[in-house]
């Protein structure tokens, strides 16, 4: 090898490790000047999956959606190298919310899972229970109200099911439906998988006061089933986020309850509409990025 060629290695090794170390350098320094808490409404077509970033670094994901097109969706807002989910929701095991954990459970480390517990019959269910068997992951059923302290005046609360559900197969799943709600300071964001308008209102009768959210995720992707007045008053929301499918063979989201919000004065955000929906908090005020 040439004196001259020597050279010309030595110096391309040199800027490549000065640009990872830049690389890395601004990385570090966007984690830690992270202030908010980001709530991503993943745009994975007609299935409901969100990714929750705390200002404290901890990371949650609600359903992964039909198909392993949440992977992709991950993969924009998650940096390549991270791997790490804190805790993931499957609300219900119908396959347009769990289809998509399977491939999560395969590619990332998940510290909880926590599930309503239906032994619901299906490939897809299965599938699922058996990635978190072979990996070791903890696993929660939610058979009551559960809360996790994440920080500083930040919390996530699991208000239903507030029964257990444990060994049952329903023949309607969505009865069964996890329902949660983040705290970040004085914003709330209330996360509803597809539980229908008899678990609203048994929410709404208990505890008015506990379901107030600044922004709603709309059950059931906008169906008729869910969403009744009571409900949209109870909650009171600044803002809903619609998860639905471009052009889906279920005719989501309904008119009846477009029109219903539209009633009520409440902005719609929806994915069909507007791919990934990203809101941002800082514990008083919460934006759309």
């Amino acid at each position: 090898m040439t004196l001259k060629r020597y050279k010309q290695i030595i110096f391309l090794i040199s800027g490549l490790t000065l640009i990872v170390s830049v690389l890395t350098i601004s990385i570090y320094w966007e984690e830690r000047g992270k202030s908010n808490v980001e709530v991503v409404f993943l745009d994975v077509g007609q299935g409901d999956s969100v990714l929750i970033k705390t200002k404290y670094n901890q990371q949650i994901l609600i359903d992964g959606g039909p198909d392993a097109a949440v992977l992709g969706r991950l993969g924009r807002h998650l940096p390549f190298y991270d791997r790490d989910l804190d805790m993931v929701i499957a609300t219900h095991p119908d396959a347009d919310h769990i289809a998509g954990l399977v491939d999560v459970l395969k590619r990332y480390s998940v510290g909880l899972v926590l599930q309503p517990g239906l032994t619901h019959s299906t490939g897809i269910n299965q599938a699922l229970q058996d990635e978190i068997g072979k990996k070791s992951i903890t696993e929660r059923t939610v058979a009551g109200r559960q809360i996790y302290d994440l920080g500083d005046n930040l919390w996530l609360d699991v208000l239903y099911p507030d029964m257990s559900f444990a060994g049952q197969d329903l023949e309607d799943t969505n009865m069964a439906s996890i329902v949660a709600k983040l705290t970040d300071g004085e914003i709330d964001y209330l996360f509803t998988g597809d539980a229908p308008v008899a678990v609203e209102d048994k929410l709404a009768a208990n505890n008015r006061s506990l379901v107030r959210s600044e922004v709603l995720k709309i059950g059931h992707h906008g169906s008729k089933t869910s969403s009744s007045d009571v409900w949209l008053d109870a909650v009171a929301p600044a803002a809903a986020v619609i998860q639905v499918g471009k052009d889906n063979n279920y005719g989501h989201p309904s008119l009846t309850i477009l029109n219903r919000l539209k009633k009520s004065q409440i902005p719609v955000l929806r994915t069909d509409e507007l791919g990934d929906i990203t809101l941002a908090s800082d514990g008083e005020f919460v934006e759309l990025k």
